[in-house]
């Protein structure tokens, strides 16, 4: 399983957990407010930007599926600044504009 890290809105604690995606996030273990999973770090053993954009996309519709929108967009746009890629700039700016509107 890999690990994550979450961060306190109330108290700003920030811990590292190894857990699923599908996974609740945790109470914090400070203030006892719910945690929000931050966007860290990543990588992909493989090298084939198709293959990246899949894997991408595959944990962005995890933020989705859970109706996580800010979520999803703040992972993209993280990501779009690792793989450049045309097709992860457009889900970013579609995502900007649902969340405009």
């Amino acid at each position: 399983m890999p690990i994550y890290e979450f961060k306190c809105e109330r108290c700003g604690v920030i811990i590292k957990k190894i857990c699923s995606f599908s996974d609740p996030e945790p109470l914090c273990p400070c203030c006892g407010f719910q945690m929000r999973r931050c966007i860290s770090s990543f990588s992909f053993k493989s090298s084939d930007i198709a293959d990246r954009e899949k894997r991408i996309f595959k944990l962005a519709q995890g933020y989705l599926k859970d109706g996580k929108i800010h979520d999803a967009h703040r992972f993209l746009k993280k990501a779009s600044e690792y793989v450049k890629s045309e097709n992860i700039k457009k889900a970013v700016d579609k995502l900007s504009s649902k969340l405009e509107s």
